[in-house]
């Protein structure tokens, strides 16, 4: 396969990771592949190593160096792009299968980069589009992160990400394109937690919506959403798990 894409770092855990390749080969035929990357790109390689090992034909893009670093110490013989989505360093009809998992929220011209994928795909080839879905509003960490937001936007700062806002964004960009959108479940799984496990991952800024928010609003948000979640629930230190789904969006154009 020669496939190019993106890649989610950091939130599928490896129990799944060993069954990517097969479902993924299970749904596409092909034999090039690239996988795009906008800074958390190819990344480290979730993805890209498990279908190097399916035999596919693979090419990793990310603007991070250090990332393309980590993958390639993992595959000394991977071939990797530093570039961004949205300038493509390829040929046109280039590829079989284009992949972005869980980032074309942190693409600014995410618009320019459909544009860029739907350039470099063969005739009838596959954009795979993919992330983790959270459906249950009422669930602990989506209440945290949705209060923690309201929170930032009352002290006139701004969580959200440069890139694609939301679903309904991308399926009218498809439209104008006239490409068609399948959605497939890959995988479903529950992941255990506590609430200041939670507070704890959104202090540590590792998520995009916190990187540019001010010091001071950041440490302010973070006080008072401690203090909420303590109203709320009581117990910080309160296991609870909650359910989380791989999907993949197979968009044709």
């Amino acid at each position: 396969m020669h496939l190019a894409g993106f890649e989610l770092s950091g939130l599928i855990n490896r129990r799944i990771d060993a069954g990517v390749g097969d479902e993924f080969f299970g749904r596409v035929k092909a034999s090039d592949i690239t996988d795009l990357g906008q800074q958390r790109g190819a990344g480290t390689g979730r993805i890209g190593v498990p279908l190097l090992q399916h035999g596919a034909d693979w090419i990793g893009c990310d603007l991070s160096s250090e990332m393309m670093s980590k993958l390639r110490a993992k595959v000394p013989t991977a071939r990797l792009a530093q570039t961004n989505a949205a300038q493509l360093p390829f040929v046109s009809d280039r590829f079989d299968v284009a992949i972005t998992i869980h980032v074309l929220h942190l693409v600014g011209p995410w618009r320019a980069a459909l544009r860029e994928i739907k350039r470099v795909l063969k005739p009838g080839g596959v954009y795979l589009n993919s992330g983790i879905w959270h459906d249950d509003e009422t669930a602990p960490s989506r209440r945290l992160r949705n209060y923690w937001r309201e929170r930032i936007k009352a002290y006139g700062a701004n969580w959200q990400r440069p890139g694609l806002q939301s679903q309904e964004e991308l399926i009218a960009e498809l439209r104008s394109l006239n490409a068609t959108l399948e959605t497939i479940e890959v995988a479903r799984w529950r992941t255990p937690s506590t609430l200041r496990e939670e507070i704890d991952s959104l202090a540590s800024r590792q998520f995009s919506e916190s990187w540019n928010i001010p010091d001071d609003v950041f440490n302010m948000t973070l006080d008072e959403l401690r203090a909420w979640a303590a109203h709320e629930y009581g117990d910080l230190d309160q296991s609870f798990d909650e359910e989380r789904r791989l999907i993949f969006e197979v968009i044709r154009f």
